[in-house]
């Protein structure tokens, strides 16, 4: 074989292989970042977010050996629970925390934040402490290391809506709702670049977390929407608009699918507008007068194709005392929703045994739909 200042031809061969590889692979990638961002299919409906989160705000009570501990922890699924820094809410998430989050496989503070569900509370500043984070939230989350703050502003009710109880607060505290659960799940995927599920909860639920686990392992890793699906309709006659989405009391979305959310450029470009009258027009636009009719007319609109819609029974995912709809507790109950306070006791004495449990019967149908059934 011929040899050329020391190269042998096939030497020179596998050099010009790779110099081409690297020529066209920088030609990609030059190509690839003047459109990052936009979607082939809805154009510039679809980018990254431009705002980075502050995440010292947010994590700013939360050590930094405990962050290092989430990033290196293997979680399934991260819950975040939009709060408020107010005490009748305070007793609302202690409820949570000694009963359904006192399962096995719950990530807290207790265990060093190891098992598979880790659920984090996201709170805004409340106008009853002058937009300022409280001295019992600072306790609160130097206790548990479960609290993030957002830099988000509640606002009071306007309504007489109480907690437990179905029914409306008001359209600026529903859109700063809406506003939460989007910073929670952009947040979510910069604190946790690995996780295979995020979800938004309700402080006013009760979770069977085996049971959900159990279920959560046999779902598809990537485009999943999970939950109890209601539809909505424009109540304006001439207007055909119709919206199908998870209920906001549990809705979980695959890593995939919240990346589509948050990168939705129309939400993108009102979803932190203050709340002023001449705003309000976009706001109803995207239905951010429910943060969970939000994140279904955005999935809707963004016509992610990759979507799989899990649609779970009314008979697992259901309300106690009022809402739509009202079940009894029963032995299929998984998500149960507007609780008294003295319910979460009741529900984790019922249910609290049950660590074990068989993954619950669903059907496949066809790419993009899941149908649960009740036992």
């Amino acid at each position: 074989m011929a040899y050329v200042k020391g190269f042998s031809l096939y030497n020179l061969i596998l050099f010009a292989i790779f110099i081409l590889s690297f020529i066209v692979l920088n030609e990609f990638l030059l190509s690839s970042s003047m459109i990052v961002g936009e979607s082939t299919m809805e154009g510039k409906k679809r980018s990254t977010s431009t705002k980075i989160p502050n995440l010292h705000e947010v994590l700013q009570f939360i050590p930094h050996d405990v962050v290092h501990t989430w990033s290196v922890r293997d979680y399934l699924i991260v819950l975040g629970i939009p709060s408020m820094d107010i005490d009748i809410r305070r007793r609302r998430r202690q409820l949570q925390r000694s009963t359904c989050w006192k399962y096995p496989n719950v990530a807290t503070k207790a265990n060093n934040f190891a098992g598979s569900l880790l659920v984090l509370y996201a709170l805004g500043r409340h106008p009853s402490n002058a937009f300022l984070f409280s001295s019992a939230l600072k306790e609160e989350a130097k206790e548990w290391y479960d609290v993030l703050t957002l830099s988000v502003n509640d606002a009071l009710p306007t309504t007489s809506k109480t907690i437990g109880v179905a029914g409306h607060w008001g359209l600026e505290a529903e859109v700063g709702m809406s506003r939460k659960t989007f910073v929670w799940f952009e947040l979510s995927l910069y604190i946790f670049p690995h996780v295979y599920y995020i979800a938004k909860g309700d402080d006013d639920m009760f979770m069977r977390v085996p049971q959900f686990l159990a279920d959560l392992y046999t779902l598809p890793r990537r485009g999943l929407y999970w939950g109890s699906f209601v539809r909505w309709e424009s109540p304006r006659k001439k207007v055909k608009d119709k919206i199908y989405y998870a209920a906001g009391s549990c809705m979980i979305l695959a890593r995939d699918v919240v990346e589509e959310f948050v990168s939705y450029k129309p939400l993108q470009e009102i979803v932190h507008l203050p709340y002023q009258p001449e705003h309000v027009k976009k706001f109803l636009s995207l239905n951010m007068n429910h943060e969970d009719m939000m994140v279904g007319r955005v999935l809707r609109d963004a016509r992610y194709n990759s979507l799989v819609v899990a649609r779970d029974k009314q008979c697992r995912f259901h309300n106690l005392h009022s809402g739509i709809p009202v079940r009894a507790v029963t032995k299929n109950s998984l998500i149960v929703h507007h609780l008294l306070e003295s319910d979460y006791g009741m529900l984790m004495k019922r249910f609290g045994n049950d660590t074990n449990p068989s993954p619950y019967r669903y059907k496949r149908i066809g790419h993009g739909l899941i149908m649960f059934a009740c036992k």
